[in-house]
């Protein structure tokens, strides 16, 4: 093993390992104001600890301009949730890979295939290369 190899195999002690926060799913809240009508949306993150979740979700809420309502760690909000499969908060397209943050991304209706994508144009190629083959 040569030295740049060494260098990128650090040991991690005892010690150092005791602090490391482990990332947990957390679960949040917006509401948007459009007119007379209120739309309520959850979404599922990743996050290290509290202070890490609440700059993740200021700063989504921020850029998407929506009000929170509330945030936890999807552990302490009970049976309803925990087994509910929830929209992520950013979720990235199959096909294109690209970063988006619709309230209801488009999924692929074949059986056993669980992508997800940002346009019908990304779910279009994503059916012809991979799906149209196999018929």
């Amino acid at each position: 093993m040569n030295d740049h190899e060494q260098i990128g195999r650090k040991i991690v002690s005892a010690m150092e390992e005791k602090n490391i926060i482990p990332y947990e799913k957390w679960l949040v809240s917006f509401s948007v104001f459009r007119g007379n009508n209120i739309k309520i949306s959850l979404r599922e993150f990743l996050a290290q600890g509290y202070y890490e979740a609440y700059d993740i979700v200021m700063t989504y809420a921020e850029k998407q301009n929506l009000d929170v309502r509330w945030f936890k760690e999807k552990r302490n909000c009970g049976s309803a949730f925990s087994n509910r499969d929830i929209t992520k908060l950013e979720s990235f397209c199959t096909y294109c890979n690209m970063k988006f943050n619709h309230a209801d991304p488009i999924p692929c209706k074949h059986i056993n295939c669980h992508s997800i994508f940002c346009s019908r144009q990304c779910l279009n190629y994503h059916v012809k290369l991979l799906h149209r083959s196999k018929t």
